[in-house]
């Protein structure tokens, strides 16, 4: 096992005997052979384009296979080996297609050189077998039979993270019936970019780019998909507190998946709770009209351990940081989409035209205790685009009277190491006249402090899951054109990055794509990262490790 995909990768350099994360060796394998398997499947379907030879299917699967290899998404030895059968199987068939088109165009035979992951058979489908061949082409793998430039090998582990999240951001699009051909095409591109052996560096990282552009171009379709589907988010007071019926807990991404748990649970006496990026439901007109969606319960994923037993009620895992569960609520766990724990129940996909059956839950539901109060009090989320656009005007002024010094971008996904506890110092300690703008669950690190407000304006202002990290830097575009500035870095903003996975990886990469300096990344640099890499990133970008709180504040206010 060899894992340095996360920011909680064993001393920041990688998990070798079993993941932190909760990921077994055998899991990580299984995980190694499907991309592998992929990788496979991606070389065939790259040269198969120009023949109109993939069909939407296989583009689809390719998404969702990268997606179930997102961080604490899947579990499930059953579900990878499923996978790589699947994937194995696709490529067999669009080999045979590709090698009769080839002759039929190009008069001779397809001879390009195949790489062994196009060429990797099975004689039957194995888990064991599975499990084996996965422990042979892991990393370690690739470094020793490749003799890779370590900074060549750091850009390609790289591109296949940020290919994972490009495929959950094609699969959360999907569900609301959005795709993008060129986002699939840009895949196959991408791994088949690493089975080259002669890739430079500005090769691999002129591909790292178009992925920051790809992935914050499909933020913005789902961004606009989900307003189109549940109405524009708006600012909303979300509750904390918990009410005396029984509930139901979803986290995770999915907004359909609650649509159609509010709609099967309305009138039945079971409430609806969100958790971790959930919460940004509430914000939804189209969601936020049933009375049974009641509060948030909780705090980021990371906590579930101890906050799901107290929730009594079940608990639906919709799109990812799924934990190893505890036994006090085991029986009560269920996940959707591709989540996968073993012996956790999954609720199957919607079929065309109707809902997800969420039957199962709400009888269970109606048999448990109603939660236990973790918290009081409410939080303001939902200030999406069409709710900060009202708010330029007044910036602009208060920007231009001194009244606002300096605006922080705060993004990104909480986690577990205490040095995370920087986000919540470093927001409660900034001055009263910055404006803090946030995504994602590091929300949790500062959830219940009173930033005030600024001439009337929030000084915090949430704008919604990872995913809607879009809508922050499209409203400083239009914050640039309102104030004249020739460049965005011209903006007295800041970026203060908490990473976590593949999800900020690509949030990164869509910095850098814009050629946006000075952003901070944190707790810990990535570990994929080589000091040249980093030393690159530094000179090209500013790109900087978090310091001291103190430290961080006064290099921020002066634009470093």
């Amino acid at each position: 096992m060899f894992c340095y995909h996360c920011q909680e990768a064993k001393k920041n350099k990688a998990c070798d005997t079993a993941g932190i994360c909760g990921k077994k060796a055998n899991i990580s394998s299984l995980q190694d052979l499907l991309m592998y398997s992929l990788k496979g499947l991606a070389f065939y379907a790259d040269h198969a384009a120009e023949f109109n030879l993939v069909t939407i299917r296989t583009h689809r699967f390719m998404a969702k296979a990268l997606f179930s290899m997102v961080t604490n998404v899947n579990f499930s030895a059953a579900d990878f080996v499923q996978l790589i059968d699947e994937a194995v199987r696709r490529r067999n068939s669009i080999r045979e297609k590709l090698l009769i088109a080839w002759q039929e165009k190009h008069g001779e035979a397809f001879n390009a050189p195949l790489p062994e992951e196009a060429l990797w058979q099975y004689e039957r489908v194995d888990e064991k077998a599975f499990t084996e061949k996965g422990a042979q082409v892991g990393i370690p793998y690739y470094l020793e039979k490749y003799k890779l430039d370590a900074d060549v090998h750091a850009l390609q582990e790289c591109l296949l993270y940020a290919a994972k999240g490009l495929g959950s951001l094609a699969v959360h699009n999907l569900e609301l019936d959005v795709e993008e051909t060129a986002l699939y095409l840009f895949l196959y591109q991408a791994l088949t970019l690493t089975l080259k052996t002669d890739n430079q560096r500005d090769d691999v990282w002129t591909m790292l780019l178009e992925s920051g552009r790809i992935g914050l171009a499909a933020m913005h379709q789902l961004e606009r998909a989900n307003a189109q589907q549940f109405g524009e988010m708006e600012p909303t007071t979300v509750f904390l507190d918990t009410w005396d019926r029984p509930g139901i807990l979803v986290s995770g991404h999915d907004l359909r998946d609650i649509e159609d748990l509010l709609v099967q649970t309305a009138g039945t006496g079971v409430d609806v709770y969100t958790h971790d990026e959930a919460m940004s439901a509430h914000a939804y007109p189209a969601l936020k009209k049933f009375y049974n969606l009641v509060a948030n319960y909780g705090g980021a994923w990371q906590d579930q351990k101890a906050q799901f037993p107290k929730f009594n009620g079940p608990v639906l895992v919709t799109t990812n940081s799924i934990q190893q569960p505890k036994k006090t609520y085991e029986n009560r766990l269920f996940s959707t989409g591709m989540v996968g724990w073993p012996n956790v129940p999954h609720i199957p996909d919607r079929k065309p035209g109707q809902r997800k059956d969420f039957s199962a839950l709400i009888e269970l539901a109606k048999t448990c205790e109603p939660p236990e109060p973790l918290a009081e009090g409410s939080y303001r989320t939902g200030y999406g685009l069409s709710a900060l656009t009202p708010l330029l005007a007044p910036i602009t002024e208060a920007l231009k009277a001194d009244k606002i010094k300096r605006i922080i971008v705060l993004a990104g996904t909480d986690g577990r190491h205490k040095e995370r506890r920087y986000y919540s110092e470093l927001a409660e300690t900034l001055p009263e006249k910055t404006l803090i703008l946030s995504a994602g669950d590091v929300r949790y690190r500062f959830l219940q402090h009173d930033f005030g407000e600024i001439d009337n304006i929030p000084r915090l202002l949430d704008c919604g899951q990872n995913y809607d990290f879009n809508v922050i830097l499209d409203f400083l575009e239009q914050l640039q054109q309102r104030l004249q500035l020739e460049q965005f870095n011209q903006l007295p903003v800041s970026f203060n990055i908490a990473w976590y996975e593949q999800k900020t990886i690509l949030m990164m990469l869509a910095l850098f794509a814009r050629n946006i300096q000075n952003v901070r990344v944190g707790p810990t640099l990535p570990p994929f990262f080589t000091p040249n890499i980093l030393a690159m990133l530094e000179q090209k970008y500013g790109l900087k490790g978090i310091d001291s709180v103190e430290n961080d504040i006064a290099a921020m206010l002066e634009g470093q």
